[in-house]
């Protein structure tokens, strides 16, 4: 009777740790799909709340200043420090944000020098100050387009600095990604219709440029996160925010007095520079005047500080879980979302090819991410949980002894 009930005993907690995890199995997926479509989701409001802020006119001028604008994006990263603090203050606990955090606390690991979140902090200034350059003389189907170059950018760079190791099915994602949004943009560019010809090689060249910062911020957040594992993502957003707004509080007073050139002016004798309307390189006190005289611009002004800290906090989530290189591959799928707003908006036409690249650069973000299954020619073999299977049976027989038996009759 005994042995019964002892049995019977062990048999129950056995199926309460089994149930337990599979709630945490399912509570990571859920996460895990949950950061992605928040990552999509408030980028694409970010992209289009900041396009439209190009697009507004007040007093005669475009909304273009491209520092000042840069300011907002580090105050609304800003912001989710004061979240943190907020959630520091109601819990008391600085470290437990999620399943990762919680791994690295118990491993013992040490978080980082807070001061280092300077670094991807700068990248994040040059490259968002970049693409508000681009940003101002492209279609946002277009800007969108040049960001899968951060793919490249960023996959190279995850295999410098961070030996992260890729197999076929993740240059065959990459592919398709890249061949997607070049059929998209191409497509765009020439039909002047759907670009209002406000699509210029400068453009272009700006966004390049940002494309290379926005991937050296994306793998040095992933050497600070991972390397510890304790940093929450609203840490470490926060940090950079804080970072940002040093780096562009600084430099603003500089920018206020470097005059621009060359200058052109209309019929009226106003500037009709591009970059600098105003004869500067930024115009903070024309930027004031227009931001709280224009009612809808001061609102696209509030969403987009507001996205982009769910966006980067989404964006940071994504590299602790998974990595920069699936964060770098994820972004450009929110094109298609970007598409269908510029097309309500009236900033552009549907053209049906265009949809084609949407769906191509869909499949290869699922295919990198490993959500579509590639079974032939062995491409799948390296999967990550084909491998995860292999180190677990390979630890299972080092365990038993087994491992060196076999190794001995070889």
């Amino acid at each position: 009777g005994d042995v019964y009930k002892r049995q019977v005993s062990t048999q129950s907690t056995w199926d309460i740790i089994q149930q337990r995890y599979m709630q945490g199995v399912k509570a990571t997926a859920a996460w895990t799909l949950t950061v992605i479509i928040g990552m999509i989701s408030f980028g694409t409001i970010n992209t289009i709340t900041l396009k439209g802020q190009t697009k507004r006119q007040v007093y005669g001028h475009n909304f273009i200043h491209p520092f000042l604008q840069c300011l907002i994006m580090m105050m609304g990263e800003y912001g989710c420090l004061l979240a943190y603090g907020v959630r520091v203050w109601r819990t008391g606990d600085q470290a437990i944000d999620s399943p990762n955090t919680r791994k690295a606390k118990e491993e013992g690991k040490k978080e980082p020098n807070r001061l280092l979140f300077a670094v991807p902090a700068f990248f994040d200034v040059m490259g968002s100050t970049c693409n508000f350059f681009g940003l101002s003389r492209v279609a946002a189907s277009v800007y969108q387009m040049m960001r899968a170059f951060m793919i490249v950018i960023t996959t190279t760079l995850s295999v410098l600095f961070l030996k992260r190791k890729f197999y076929i099915h993740h240059m065959i994602g990459i592919s398709l990604v890249i061949g997607g949004v070049i059929i998209v943009g191409t497509v765009t560019l020439h039909n002047t219709s759907s670009t209002n010809k406000t699509t210029d090689a400068l453009g272009i060249a700006f966004l390049l440029f940002a494309q290379c910062f926005s991937g050296l911020m994306m793998v040095s957040e992933e050497k600070l996160i991972k390397s510890s594992g304790q940093v929450t993502p609203l840490l470490a957003i926060g940090l950079e925010g804080l970072s940002g707004c040093s780096y562009v509080l600084l430099m603003l007073p500089f920018l206020n007095q470097i005059p621009c050139t060359p200058e052109s002016r209309n019929e009226n004798g106003r500037r009709t520079d591009v970059y600098c309307p105003f004869g500067f390189l930024d115009d903070v006190p024309s930027a004031i005047a227009q931001i709280f005289n224009d009612l809808p611009l001061f609102l696209l002004i509030v969403g987009s500080m507001c996205s982009i800290g769910c966006f980067n906090f989404f964006g940071i989530s994504i590299t602790q879980i998974m990595s920069s290189s699936s964060r770098a591959v994820i972004d450009p799928t929110r094109t298609l979302f970007i598409w269908i707003m510029s097309i309500a908006l009236g900033w552009e036409k549907f053209i049906p090819l265009q949809l084609v690249g949407f769906l191509i650069s869909t499949t290869g973000m699922l295919v990198f991410n490993e959500f579509i299954p590639l079974c032939f020619c062995g491409i799948n073999y390296n999967w990550g949980k084909k491998i995860e299977k292999r180190n677990k049976h390979r630890a299972d027989l080092i365990s038993t002894g087994l491992l060196k038996q076999i190794e001995a009759k070889q």
